[in-house]
């Protein structure tokens, strides 16, 4: 076998040298790390025990201005206390907003009932706010306070909700059925808490340390005192829970993303009977990428360093080689770029060869031409888009409208909304077809925006009706629902006649979209008795006289804020199903005429339909009487009066 001069020049020089190379570099390297590695663990430890003295000195500042608005907190009552013994401890018939206003604006009330849930208050971002599901020790200790039916001023802490710093006190009601509770944010103490917000001390140390990434301080029950908008993990819950029981530090690396994470103990002193948990669990997140990144730097300068030798013995033998082979290599990564979709890297020709020129030419006009084909393809989905929503082809999971054949579908879970104006052929009557279609696009553009908005996307118009989907969750449906009806009143203001009334119907299910057809002529639809769902409940809203209804599955899957703007109206089959569909209306204060009552007739309402499809019409007529007087103002409590005539 015969060896190139270039490989004998080459061998020769690494096999003596090499060796002593790699030795050298090695053991620069290995020192070189070990005090890299020292300097980064000597910070992390400097970071916590100066974070956590400066949480000592801020608890201490707390317990102090605490102490001092204890007469004020106690004073504050008198009234509070005075006003639940004069309504016989009826606390819906308590003013609590006239109270806050003799108080100050500085003062906040609360009423916690027996489950540890806040029923009522100044201080609407609390309202439904559950202790024992957010922090079952501390309600533990507001229960016991309850139950003694005495009182019991808190330190300084920040509210569950927002984070602000304020004083808290408690009262237990005499017999013992609630928890009266007040919050100051008082003048005295906002200035002075400016340099001792927990918020502002991380940023000083997240400032401070450049590898320091995040501080977050947790309460006991594994919220964040400092981020009252961060989310915990389950994972960060067991290490707090360890690091607060336990008191020990826990320290580990998340290699996977380039951190070390430290919890440590910060303990304080507890006020007598305080119902708040002082302790606190400090952790604090370190990103290691830039010592990784030192690491990395240094190991490649060593490897420079021992390659600088190689190359520069070995550079002449590969001069002439290099010579030939560099434009050649040139062009070959400039078709790897092109091949990735990289199409504006420059072709550059630094080659004297014909040849070489020619395949530089020859790349370029390929590159060219892709370009244009792109270009092509972009326009024409652009185009389609007007027809074919891109979400549904991200459903179909087709990059491009050319991707799509006939027979493409997909099975997934979705809500359908279903909206249809109810006077458009009485309208259209008195217009011209061009007339017809300015009023009919004026009213679907008001409309498309709050189903766009809100994660949805139209399947189909169907003349004046809407067909829209929504992949995600059913909340996007309702409140497109409700803002859609937010927009026709608007609408309806512009207009000084031609008013406009529309339904809603919305149901979730099982579905298949797909497309139909031939090669020559396909459209996309949906296959599902969902949508005949959904139809038949928009029509209803024409017999109860409603705006928007939503079947019981719609409903039971909404969270809560929305599941308590919904009552119970009526069961009604659907075709082709046995089982009768339960229908509720969506009332919300912005789009619903005496909003408060239809709220109030709820309970009610729902024992009625419930009696009377269990064959209890004299029940049902009974229930029916107690919200009878409402007949004038409420639809749907006129509609059950006729029918149970």
């Amino acid at each position: 076998m015969r060896l190139s001069l270039r490989f004998i020049i080459l061998s020769g020089f690494l096999l003596v040298l090499l060796p002593a190379l790699i030795l050298l570099s090695y053991t620069d390297f290995t020192k070189a790390k070990s005090n890299l590695e020292n300097n980064f663990d000597f910070m992390v430890e400097q970071t916590a025990e100066n974070i956590t003295g400066a949480y000592d000195l801020v608890e201490v500042s707390f317990r102090i201005l605490s102490l001092s608005l204890e007469d004020t907190m106690k004073k504050a009552f008198e009234p509070f206390i005075q006003d639940y013994y004069s309504v016989d401890g009826q606390v819906d018939k308590i003013d609590l907003a006239k109270i806050k206003k003799g108080l100050g604006e500085e003062f906040d009330l609360y009423i916690i009932n027996d489950k540890g849930v806040i029923i009522h208050t100044t201080f609407e971002k609390d309202l439904n706010l559950d202790f024992a599901k957010i922090a079952p020790s501390f309600n533990e200790k507001l229960q016991k306070i309850r139950e003694e039916s005495r009182y019991q001023g808190d330190r300084i802490s920040n509210e569950t909700v927002t984070g602000n710093v304020r004083k808290y006190g408690y009262w237990g009601t005499p017999d013992k059925k609630y928890i009266l509770e007040i919050g100051i944010k008082s003048s005295q103490f906002e200035e002075p808490l400016k340099n001792l917000d927990l918020l502002k001390i991380s940023a000083d140390f997240e400032q401070f340390n450049p590898d320091l990434k995040s501080v977050n301080v947790f309460n006991g029950n594994g919220t964040v005192s400092n981020k009252p908008d961060f989310k915990v993990t389950e994972q960060q819950k067991n290490r707090i829970g360890e690091v607060y029981d336990t008191g020990s530090r826990i320290d580990f690396i998340q290699e996977s993303v380039s951190e070390k994470w430290v919890y440590v103990k910060a303990e304080v002193e507890e006020e007598d009977g305080s119902a708040s948990q002082g302790d606190k669990v400090i952790e604090l997140i370190f990103d290691t990428s830039s010592l990784e990144q030192r690491l990395d730097d240094l190991a490649t300068s060593q490897i420079i360093f021992t390659l600088l030798f190689i190359v520069i013995g070995g550079s002449m033998a590969l001069f002439i080689a290099n010579r030939i082979s560099k434009p050649i290599s040139s062009l070959t990564k400039s078709v790897e770029t092109i091949a990735s979709g990289d199409l504006g890297t420059d072709i550059v020709d630094s080659s004297s060869s014909k040849e070489v020129s020619n395949l530089s030419n020859g790349i370029i006009a390929m590159k060219d031409s892709i370009r244009g084909k792109i270009n092509d393809i972009e326009v024409i989905n652009a185009s389609y888009e007007r027809f074919v929503p891109k979400e549904f082809l991200t459903l179909l999971q087709k990059k491009s409208i050319i991707d799509v054949e006939i027979g493409d579908n997909s099975s997934l879970e979705m809500s359908v909304l279903f909206s249809d104006m109810r006077n458009f052929t009485m309208i259209s009557e008195r217009l011209s077809p061009q007339q017809s279609f300015k009023f009919l696009n004026d009213y679907l553009d008001k409309m498309t925006p709050a189903i766009n908005d809100n994660q949805g996307f139209i399947d189909k118009y169907i003349g004046d009706a809407i067909m829209a989907l929504f992949p995600s969750k059913p909340d996007d449906a309702v409140q497109a629902a409700i803002e859609m009806n937010k927009a026709l009143k608007l609408l309806n203001k512009d207009k000084a006649s031609d008013q406009i009334s529309m339904g809603i119907g919305i149901h979730m299910g099982n579905l298949v979209l797909g497309t139909i057809g031939k090669d020559t002529r396909m459209e996309t639809t949906v296959i599902s008795d969902t949508v005949n769902s959904s139809a038949r409940l928009e029509s209803l809203n024409k017999v109860y006289g409603t705006n928007i209804l939503i079947s019981g599955g719609i409903r039971h899957s909404l969270s809560d804020s929305f599941q308590s703007q919904s009552r119970l109206i009526d069961l009604t089959a659907v075709k082709g199903k046995s089982a009768l569909l339960e229908v509720y209306e969506v009332l919300n204060p912005d789009i619903t005429d005496h909003y408060s009552s239809k709220l109030e007739t709820s309970t009610i309402l729902q024992k009625v339909v419930k009696y009377f499809f269990d064959n209890k019409v004299d029940s049902a007529s009974k229930e029916l009487k107690k919200i009878s007087k409402y007949r004038e103002t409420d639809n749907v409590v006129q509609y059950w009066v006729d029918k149970l005539k």
